[in-house]
């Protein structure tokens, strides 16, 4: 009886803080990489939108002239040959209300809807508005990317993108040197084709076109006789263009400022061959066909923009930023340099830049500014 009295011994307590220790540390562990993760996307975050750098200061803008009577030029395909220089162009103020990239959908907009195609001769800098002969009366222009295949030497078919009211489509026309019109081929619309932003054309009718809105499914098509998936899983795919032989493309991901370099395969099919992290909200790249080198332009505070976009009547002055990127032989990563900046006073909003070593002439635009095209001379050292 005596015996039935004890307490029943328990286990000894230093086991059990063991084991909240280890829990503790094992808990402890995983917020410091959390913690870790989280400051390296807020640090690239605040980076690529440009929040903690105060004013712009230019770089290489000595020089350089603005092109009047041309705004809103979105993006540039260059005969480097002839020395002429293809782009589109509307209205600064109108893209406020119509513009389906930045979801401005006001479809009564005024001198929305009448965007031009120009031709800028670089050695005489005169430009012209090319007829679009054949497009059925009263269409929406609204034009954003710009591609080329060529034919012959004369010969060419131009792809643009065109964000109609009816909904984005690209228009294929064809194109004589020397004309003062384009010829209308055909309209190409497709389920696939959801909100295309840039084309790299592939042959006569066949090209690939970006989706920069990354909530639809698939972020690059191939459009020929059978139109498919090219590459998923790019953030934001935006501007592209491609190098001598179309054997890689550089896209744009906008989301997370890089650009995706990509090796084409033989059933038209892309994989992700590097990946380059910029600084910045990249927009259109271009290649330059005798070094090899990829001019990459965009909005250094792009919030400067998204906010100029809702103010009425008063132009929209935003940053920009042009970066060289430059892959050696026998070098694992591809280098960048910056060769151009602005405070948005020059250039605002820029989003493309074609460089003509041969005549010593870099030309940009911006999509909402009122200053569409600007000329400078290639920066010494680039």
């Amino acid at each position: 009886m005596a015996n039935s009295n004890k307490k029943k011994s328990r286990p000894a307590p230093a086991k059990k803080s063991q084991g909240k220790s280890s829990a503790f540390k094992g808990l402890a562990a995983v917020l410091v990489v959390t913690a870790a993760l989280s400051y390296n996307f807020v640090k690239d975050y605040v980076t690529d939108l440009g929040l903690l750098l105060g004013e712009v200061q230019s770089l290489n803008t000595a020089g350089c002239a603005v092109v009047p009577g041309l705004e809103a030029c979105e993006d540039i395909h260059l005969l480097r040959g002839p020395g002429l220089a293809f782009l589109t162009c509307g209205s600064a103020e109108a893209r406020k209300g119509w513009y389906p990239p930045v979801a401005h959908l006001n479809a009564t907009t005024e001198n929305a809807f009448e965007d031009r195609f120009i031709v800028y001769n670089i050695e005489s800098k005169d430009y012209e508005s090319l007829e679009l002969t054949g497009l059925p009366e009263n269409t929406d222009r609204v034009f954003h990317g710009i591609d080329a295949y060529e034919r012959s030497p004369t010969e060419y078919t131009f792809f643009l993108v065109n964000h109609r009211r009816g909904g984005s489509v690209v228009e294929i026309f064809d194109y004589t040197l020397g004309e003062k019109a384009v010829r209308y081929v055909e309209t190409i619309k497709h389920d696939l084709i959801q909100t295309p932003n840039d084309i790299v054309a592939t042959g006569p009718r066949s090209f690939y076109v970006s989706n920069d809105h990354r909530h639809h499914k698939g972020g690059l098509r191939v459009v020929e006789e059978n139109t498919f998936v090219a590459l998923d899983q790019l953030a934001s795919a935006n501007g592209m263009t491609t190098n001598n032989d179309r054997s890689v493309l550089f896209v744009s991901e906008c989301y997370g400022a890089a650009m995706a370099i990509l090796d084409r395969r033989d059933d038209n099919t892309l994989v992700r061959k590097e990946s380059v992290k910029l600084d910045f909200f990249n927009d259109n790249p271009s290649f330059e066909p005798e070094s090899g080198e990829v001019f990459v332009t965009g909005h250094v505070q792009p919030l400067k923009m998204a906010f100029g976009l809702t103010v009425p009547i008063k132009p929209v002055e935003a940053p920009s930023k042009v970066v060289k990127l430059t892959k050696k032989k026998g070098e694992a990563k591809t280098s960048v340099q910056t060769v151009f900046l602005d405070n948005g006073k020059l250039l605002s909003t820029g989003t493309m830049t074609v460089v003509d070593r041969k005549r010593d002439v870099m030309l940009l635009t911006g999509v909402f500014s009122t200053n569409g095209l600007v000329r400078c001379s290639v920066p010494v050292g680039v």
